[in-house]
């Protein structure tokens, strides 16, 4: 399942984030699935101190992962994500 992940954090955490964020591509890079993969990378938001990523294929157990290994500098809101094909093609089985 695809979820996108909104994140947020206080300017002054900046430094102690992307230390998290440079561990957590690390980890990844050794083949870990402790985290899900990225299917679109973190992207800022105009700015702002927050932002979204969205990933593919996540468990339950790695978005838990993720929101307890950034925390408690960064919140994290994961929202699942479908395909509206996908939950059209459903939606019209349902109706029959």
């Amino acid at each position: 399942m695809k979820f996108i992940a909104f994140w947020e954090f206080k300017p002054e955490d900046f430094d102690k984030v992307i230390e998290k964020y440079k561990q957590a591509m690390a980890e990844r890079e050794k083949g870990s699935e402790k985290f899900p993969k990225f299917l679109f990378p973190p992207h800022s938001m105009g700015g702002e101190w927050k932002g979204f990523a969205i990933y593919e294929n996540a468990t339950p157990e790695q978005l838990t992962n993720v929101a307890l290994f950034f925390a408690p500098e960064e919140k994290v809101k994961f929202v699942p994500i479908f395909d509206s094909a996908k939950a059209v093609e459903l939606y019209m089985k349902m109706k029959k």
